[in-house]
């Protein structure tokens, strides 16, 4: 097993009601935010982080969003881009080496800080990958 990836984002993801669009009946497409965020993430990744991955057989994910000023959101709707975003970087690796997807993230722990000290500090993502 490798050692944790850990990373902090200057932004926050959009929200899972952002995440799709339903253009017609029974079609749903991934939303222009949507897009435009996964493009924000590997630009915004530090230098040190790409190409980085966790080795293992099983995951554990820890997010924390700190929001800012004027951001609001459950704690169970910025989860699904992250891990989508981590898992198409490449970021879970299984013991033979090969990238997998974000289905082996068998633990997943989020945070949400929004005190007022928080949000003059917002926003930010904190993602911090184990193998466990």
């Amino acid at each position: 097993m490798s050692a944790p990836l850990i990373f902090t984002l200057p932004m926050l993801p959009p929200s899972v009601n952002h995440y799709v669009e339903h253009p017609d009946a029974g079609v749903h497409l991934k939303s222009a935010a949507a897009k435009a965020w996964e493009d924000d993430f590997i630009a915004m990744l530090p230098a040190w982080a790409r190409g980085q991955y966790v080795t293992g057989e099983r995951f554990r994910v820890t997010l924390s969003f700190t929001f800012g000023p004027h951001d609001r959101g459950d704690v169970d709707n910025r989860n699904k881009m992250i891990l989508d975003c981590c898992a198409k970087a490449g970021m879970f690796h299984n013991l033979k080496g090969q990238p997998v997807s974000d289905a082996w993230v068998k633990h997943l722990h989020v945070e949400i800080r929004d005190s007022k000290e928080d949000r003059r500090n917002g926003p930010q993502t904190h993602v911090m990958i184990e193998a466990i």
